[in-house]
């Protein structure tokens, strides 16, 4: 129960349904690239340095969600969802990695390269059981 509280509140930023995210939970990790609207520009170079890397991500079990003050978009979907909640207070840039455990590992104002994500990602002991049960297979 701590664990899920505690993922409800590192995510309390994202003005999505808390729900979007908890079903991710010990399935897939997430990075969540935050800003005020779809334009940004640091946003768009996250996405795109990420969306070079899909094959990487898809072994990391990562999936990406690109929320704004107005909805968000899943894996570089161009549907955009609209946000259950209007009250939300994005305003600038940020991108977050969180992990099977649904607790905030990483989070960074600034623009990040892949490897950064993936370096964090092949330290834990969880991706470290995977790749050993890949080996083993």
């Amino acid at each position: 129960m701590k664990i899920i509280v505690l993922f409800l509140i590192a995510l309390s930023f994202v003005p999505m349904k808390a729900q979007d995210l908890r079903k991710h939970q010990w399935k897939q990790r997430i990075i969540v690239v935050s800003s005020p609207d779809f334009g940004n520009t640091q946003a768009r170079q996250q996405l795109e340095v990420l969306q070079n890397e899909l094959a990487a991500l898809k072994d990391r079990k990562l999936i990406v969600y690109h929320v704004t003050n107005s909805g968000y978009t899943v894996d570089f979907d161009e549907d955009i969802k609209i946000s259950a909640n209007k009250v939300s207070a994005i305003s600038s840039f940020q991108v977050v990695l969180i992990g099977l455990d649904g607790g905030e590992k990483f989070r960074a104002t600034d623009i990040q390269k892949a490897e950064k994500f993936f370096d964090l990602i092949d330290a834990m002991p969880m991706r470290r059981a995977e790749i050993k049960n890949k080996k083993d297979e």
